[in-house]
């Protein structure tokens, strides 16, 4: 990564990485899992209040729910505990306590927060390797079955990336922003951004606006059905928007506040602002470089035209780019030729005596005699027609079909004669 430190680390409650982490990491934050979290609390507050009450789902909705403010959150945690008299539960307590370490309202601000709730992204890469493992084979197995894995992922991803690139989603508004949305975000994230795009024709409207300052305006949003207001600050020179539901923050996609605001403001298409580059169809086909210019990531020379036709990237862009990087490795790699190139990279030179030749004569596909398997030979021996008994190589007595029986009766005649 550059040696650049991630900005939240989600992990267990294990005393031991939560030593190391910061030790290791000086600006990330730690966080615990939520699910492992939950998954004890019918276990804390006991079997009756896990069954008989509405307790764990009440708590899980309010846990779960990322678009709370801090301080509504205590004070829904504080109304849910004293309605269920669980006020001298020594884990609830000291979970509260811990609440900043793990509730995700605490930190709505951290880019990409609302992915980042859970393991279970590396859980469930444990549970797809698995399916793949043998705890009974050799390394050599382990290597093959792991190169199974990955190959059977990359396939996946060439029929998503396939599907992005040459269709194009079903379309449920007519709002020009969701159109928009469809040629540029990938399937899966056009999802995301089509349930807000929908939602925003559904139960928003204006509960109040400020008059314009220097472009600038508060306009408040009311959500009839989650019974909310939010404030979207919109400027109408720089199309700049923040909504205070921090969607964008968390997730990386704007929220249906924006989108109503955007469409009320005849903004017709995302402003490149709130296009995330790893959320495009595109994100795949440009080389990704360091901090120190190295490259973090292989580029196929087969996409130069497209992303020429795309207007990413032009042919003497990509040219000057690739030669810069040569030369920043080696400064010798300006004069150098082709060869001399693979023959730096290869650590050789390359030899002048040819020992190894190729075959005289090789036998490929369509060329000379076919040869016949063994199963072959023996069905064409049993289709082909017997040859007649006086045509047999070895023909005699004891193979004749037609024996010779000799008339004993005329031949005691002709001896008596």
């Amino acid at each position: 990564m550059g040696q650049r430190e991630p900005q939240c680390i989600i992990t267990d409650q294990c005393p031991g990485i939560k030593k190391a982490v910061p030790r290791v990491f000086k600006k990330a934050k730690h966080r615990y899992c939520m699910w492992h979290i939950m998954q004890k609390v019918p276990d804390k507050i006991g079997i009756t209040i896990s069954k008989e009450t509405d307790f764990v789902s009440r708590l899980n909705s309010l846990v779960w729910d990322s678009d709370l403010e801090p301080a509504e959150f205590e004070q829904k945690w504080s109304d849910l505990i004293a309605e269920h008299n669980l006020q001298a539960n020594s884990w609830l307590s000291y979970m509260y306590k811990k609440r900043r370490r793990w509730i995700p309202a605490y930190y709505r601000d951290i880019p990409m927060g609302c992915l980042l709730r859970t393991t279970q992204r590396s859980e469930s890469q444990n549970s797809f390797f698995k399916r793949f493992e043998n705890i009974h084979g050799t390394l050599v197995e382990f290597w093959m079955r792991f190169q199974s894995a990955m190959d059977q992922q990359r396939h996946t991803q060439k029929q998503h990336d396939r599907d992005s690139d040459y269709t194009l989603p079903q379309l449920y508004t007519s709002l020009h922003l969701e159109a928009h949305a469809s040629k540029v975000y990938t399937h899966a994230i056009f999802k995301d951004f089509q349930q807000e795009a929908a939602a925003s024709l559904c139960s928003l409207s204006v509960g109040g606006f400020t008059p314009p300052v220097d472009g600038t305006e508060v306009i408040v949003v009311t959500d009839a059905r989650m019974q909310k207001r939010y404030q979207v600050v919109f400027n109408s020179t720089s199309t700049d928007a923040e909504c205070s539901c921090k969607l964008f923050n968390r997730k990386g996609i704007i929220c249906r506040h924006i989108i109503w605001v955007f469409s009320g403001k005849q903004v017709r298409t995302l402003p490149d602002k709130y296009i995330f580059m790893r959320w495009t169809k595109n994100a795949q086909k440009i080389p990704l470089y360091g901090s120190h210019g190295e490259l973090l990531d292989d580029f196929d020379a087969t996409d130069v035209r497209k992303l020429e036709m795309c207007g990413l990237i032009s042919i003497t862009d990509l040219a000057d780019t690739l030669k810069q990087f040569r030369v920043k490795l080696n400064p010798q790699a300006q004069s150098m030729t082709k060869e001399q190139e693979l023959e730096m990279l290869l650590g050789c030179s390359s030899s002048t005596e040819v020992r190894i030749l190729p075959p005289r004569q090789a036998k490929n596909k369509d060329s000379g005699k076919r040869m016949i398997s063994t199963k072959q030979q023996c069905i064409a021996k049993a289709e082909k027609p017997k040859r007649l008994w006086k045509q047999l190589a070895n023909h005699d007595k004891r193979n004749c079909p037609h024996p010779f029986v000799p008339d004993i009766e005329n031949q005691g005649s002709s001896d008596d004669d």
